[in-house]
């Protein structure tokens, strides 16, 4: 656990007890902080009052005295209704902070390399630490895996995956790195537009240091502006990235070569966890932090990159079943995900639904000549379908994704050339299951269950 005795003298108000506000309620605890902490759901309550979590209904509190109020991220505080209790502490002059906050203060002194972006944040983030960890101390944690307060305060380096919800309300993060990997709208619903969005990722280049290392990729519009706007910051050191042109003053990888200031210093070619435009775009970013912060030798490098073994439901590999290819996708959430999984794979036999996100399908629209059919489920099947049917692709509506997967997995298998069944949903999963992680170990789960 993170040591947070530097908090002993403040009164502590936590609001949310899932992964990270659970983690923070029993850092506070064991560093004998004063806090009291609040969850809506009463399981969750239970569970809480059982490790021996001091509990406070927070909706009628009397905020008198209190110094934060710590938020977990799905908690709103602003768009689209804040929560009624965060409007009281608001109204008390409390000032709203989270786990990162209460991190970087613990951390003073060591190093936080922070990744944010829409796609690829989790992989990037495995990868820095893969690449890392072989030469120095580190850990990696936030959105991806460990809560940031279950890490170790002695750790000299942390890898740390920050989304939009954990940026917003954390001023000052005063990292040693950050990469920003791309911008898609996303999140629009709490963030209100894009512009709103991509504010609330920018405030992780906020520091009172200077000298840090501002990793950017500058293939899309809104990032190649970040990037220019950091410029102008003067306390950043900015390494532009890309995977469209060769940079003299960056790193890029190019039809999967290797350019550093415009030196090719190797291939991704065996890199076999690590193909495709969107991989390549993650593994100059690693490179850029590792080279640049920690000056580890570019052959050492793309040797981690070479024994890097990917990230579960990331375009994952799970089985090959005859001529046919099992890959679970299902952190792919959103229509610009699954389009990274439609340009890498062949003869697809597509699942996808579940939550549509702002944009549904059509971002999609230029990479529908891969897909053989597609299997749809969830709440959002039937527009689906419809805009499908619009494109000439053929699909078909299951009740779930287990009925979904068979007949795919029947389609798939019957056909006598290479293919591929790809579980990419474009959409959320909390119509039928309660994360990602989830969705994806039920799909791995049908391929077991098969009789081929």
């Amino acid at each position: 656990m993170i040591d947070l005795t530097h908090f002993q003298g403040k009164n502590i108000a936590v609001l949310g007890l899932g992964k990270s506000g659970f983690a923070t309620a029993k850092a506070l605890e064991l560093s004998r902080v004063d806090y009291v902490a609040w969850d809506d759901n009463s399981n969750t309550r239970a569970k809480a009052t059982a490790y021996g979590l001091t509990l406070e209904d927070l909706t009628n509190y009397d905020f008198k005295g209190t110094d934060y109020l710590v938020l977990s991220p799905g908690i709103s505080h602003t768009l689209p209704t804040p929560h009624p209790i965060v409007v009281r502490a608001k109204q008390a002059g409390i000032e709203i902070i989270n786990d990162v906050f209460l991190f970087k203060e613990a951390m003073k002194g060591k190093d936080i390399i922070a990744i944010t972006g829409t796609n690829g944040k989790s992989t990037t983030t495995a990868l820095i630490y893969h690449v890392l960890q072989a030469r120095l101390t580190c850990q990696m944690g936030g959105n991806i895996g460990t809560a940031l307060m279950e890490l170790n305060s002695e750790c000299d380096v942390t890898v740390a995956e920050l989304s939009s919800y954990q940026t917003e309300i954390t001023p000052n993060l005063n990292a040693t790195g950050v990469v920003w990997l791309n911008i898609t709208p996303d999140h629009i619903d709490r963030h209100g537009d894009i512009d709103g969005y991509i504010a609330a990722k920018a405030r992780i280049f906020e520091t009172e240091l200077s000298a840090g290392i501002a990793v950017i990729c500058i293939d899309d519009a809104h990032s190649q502006k970040i990037y220019e706007a950091v410029k102008n910051m003067g306390k950043w050191t900015v390494i532009p990235v890309s995977t469209k042109q060769i940079l003299e003053g960056g790193v890029c990888i190019v039809d999967g070569d290797i350019f550093d200031k415009g030196v090719n210093v190797g291939t991704m070619h065996e890199a076999q966890r690590l193909k495709g435009t969107h991989n390549h775009q993650n593994a100059a970013c690693a490179y850029a932090i590792a080279r640049y912060i920690y000056s580890i030798q570019p052959q050492n490098i793309l040797s981690q990159f070479q024994r890097f073994d990917g990230l579960a439901h990331r375009q994952f590999h799970v089985a090959r079943i005859g001529n046919v290819d099992y890959i679970n996708d299902s952190k792919a959430t959103n229509a610009e995900a699954t389009e990274k999984a439609l340009q890498s794979y062949e003869n697809i036999y597509w699942l996808a639904g579940g939550v549509a996100k702002d944009g549904g399908l059509l971002p999609l629209k230029p990479y529908l000549s891969t897909v053989q059919k597609v299997y749809l489920y969830g709440e959002c099947a039937l527009d689906y379908k419809m805009f499908l049917d619009g494109q000439s692709v053929t699909c078909e509506i299951f009740l779930n994704l287990e009925d979904a997967f068979q007949k795919a997995h029947t389609g798939a298998q019957e056909i006598n050339i290479n293919a591929t069944v790809l579980l990419s949903p474009a959409a959320a999963s909390f119509d039928q299951y309660p994360n990602f992680e989830k969705r994806g170990e039920h799909f791995e789960e049908c391929i077991k269950k098969t009789d081929v």
